[in-house]
């Protein structure tokens, strides 16, 4: 017998029911809607839903106020363009939904992600109507797959089909203070640095304001996240990046991070010695380590005995390679093997996969304050070493035909006045290689200041440079947003902006 629970959906059901989006995706559609001179906010709506079933993730809950109601037969039609519009929202999902309650929450969720995406191409098309159509068109043609490309051409690129343009508004609001005009960043744009660094004093909004385009972003194209979570704060309910990202929150030494974190992309005996190498400068920039010329070099010989000797190799393999090269040696242990020691304490990386697989999803990692310093800037300091040797191996990221390049992952820094002026060579690899790789960097930090001990100049590397009320050196104020701009002088939700390729400096409102 069947229970009501178990009964199937029917199309009538669909069809007198009611749905709706929030009210920011109506905003978006409205003015879709204006642009493009659709007569009725349904138009709209089915576009977006239709944009967001070519992306093949499970769009996320959307949050905010409800939108308008449309009924089902005015949003989906009758007939045969209803039963087509249920199944592929039904085959979006991989299963029947349980009831109508379930089927109205994905639509609901498929409109917002779609709303954000077309608001997206709105923007980059500055309002005009042929630019809009066409971004639309060209953001819909799938790409190839290897089965049907083209004899002779190869397989298409595994990230060929994220290869989207992704422009996203400067903040919640993204409103020039002066001119009223959107403020937007082109962040995979031809020529463009998609790196960024947000910047302000506690309570700022620098953090809101990230989390906010980051949550635009994934609505565009399903790129992973890295994120180095010092607060704690990235997955409360105000910012949700666990989940929009579908993120595994991990808290290293309690949850270990199963990443393989001297991995080897070339175990030939040139390419263990560079690694080695690398390893070797890596290590000796732990904060407080201090290592010395000697120090330095029988780490290396013992990083590169370690990893001859082991795969995966861990790094307790390396602290007991280094302590044999000290008895071999007749020397008396020192630092070195005491910062190796106190760092194998804690079950920190478990080499259960490889970057190839890590990286394909997504992780938070919260190093919260109750870690030992040595071991919130060593997770960091080896992640982003493992990012940036694993990106580099790789081909150069798909672009599209305008030049938009596909991401492979975004790495994000919370507090990173706690890692910068550390010299890492995993970080400094990524802001300066990894976008033609598909990478991109986003840095939280207080301000200018913060950056003023890398030997890179990081801020010049930024395609995005956002930065609130605080209390920084003037000169360095200067250096990066030229001489009109006042961080101490900012009110609530503004924030002095600088987009790579703009020869000035914006003041925004970035939320009220």
């Amino acid at each position: 017998m069947t229970t009501p629970e178990d009964a199937p959906l029917h199309l009538d059901q669909i069809a007198s029911a009611t749905f709706r989006a929030t009210d920011e995706a109506d905003g978006r559609l409205r003015r879709l809607k204006d642009i493009l001179g659709f007569g009725n906010h349904n138009i709209p709506a089915r576009l977006a839903i239709a944009r967001s079933l070519a992306v093949a993730d499970p769009p996320a809950a959307p949050s905010g106020d409800a939108g308008m109601v449309i009924r089902g037969q005015n949003l989906f039609g009758t007939g045969t363009d209803a039963a087509t519009w249920v199944s592929l929202v039904v085959e979006h999902a991989g299963r029947a939904p349980r009831d109508l309650v379930e089927f109205q929450a994905w639509v609901r969720a498929h409109w917002a992600r779609g709303a954000a995406i077309l608001g997206g191409l709105v923007d980059e098309a500055e309002g005009n109507s042929d630019e809009v159509w066409r971004l639309i068109a060209e953001t819909a043609v799938p790409a190839a797959s290897p089965a049907v490309a083209e004899a002779g051409a190869g397989p298409a690129s595994p990230d060929a089909a994220h290869a989207v343009p992704v422009v996203l508004t400067v903040g919640e609001v993204g409103e020039d203070a002066l001119t009223g005009s959107r403020v937007t960043w082109p962040l995979n744009g031809p020529g463009r640095s998609p790196h960024a660094a947000f910047m302000g004093g506690v309570g700022s909004g620098k953090t809101r304001t990230l989390a906010f385009m980051l949550r635009a972003l994934r609505e565009r194209t399903p790129v992973p996240l890295i994120a180095f979570d010092f607060k704690g704060d990235m997955t409360d309910d105000k910012f949700r990046l666990d989940r929009a990202f579908a993120a595994t929150v991990l808290s290293p030494p309690h949850a270990p991070i199963p990443l393989d974190v001297l991995w080897l992309a070339d175990r030939s005996p040139t390419g263990v010695t560079l690694a080695a190498q690398r390893l070797r400068d890596s290590l000796a920039t732990l904060k407080g380590a201090g290592f010395g010329a000697v120090q330095k070099g029988l780490l290396g010989d013992a990083a590169e005995r370690a990893l001859r000797a082991h795969s995966p190799c861990r790094l307790a393999d390396v602290r007991d390679a280094l302590r044999q090269t000290y008895a071999q040696q007749g020397r008396r242990e020192d630092g070195a093997v005491t910062t190796l020691d106190d760092l194998c304490r804690f079950d920190l990386f478990r080499p259960e996969q490889p970057p190839e697989a890590f990286f394909r999803q997504s992780w938070i990692i919260r190093l919260t304050a109750d870690l030992p310093e040595l071991v919130r800037v060593s997770v960091v300091t080896l992640l982003t070493d493992v990012l940036d040797r694993y990106l580099n191996s790789l081909p150069d990221a798909a672009t599209d035909g305008a030049g938009n390049r596909a991401l492979r992952i975004v790495c994000v820094i919370d507090e990173a006045h706690r890692i910068l002026g550390n010299r890492l060579p995993g970080l400094s690899g990524l802001i300066r290689l990894s976008r033609s790789k598909g990478g991109a960097v986003m840095l939280i930090s207080q301000g200018p200041d913060d950056f003023s001990g890398e030997e890179d100049e990081f801020l010049n590397e930024m395609g995005l440079v956002v930065a609130f009320r605080t209390n920084a050196d003037a000169r360095a104020v200067r250096r990066i947003l030229g001489p009109g701009a006042n961080l101490a002088m900012l009110e609530n939700g503004q924030a002095w902006v600088k987009v790579g390729g703009e020869a000035t400096a914006r003041r925004v409102i970035a939320w009220r």
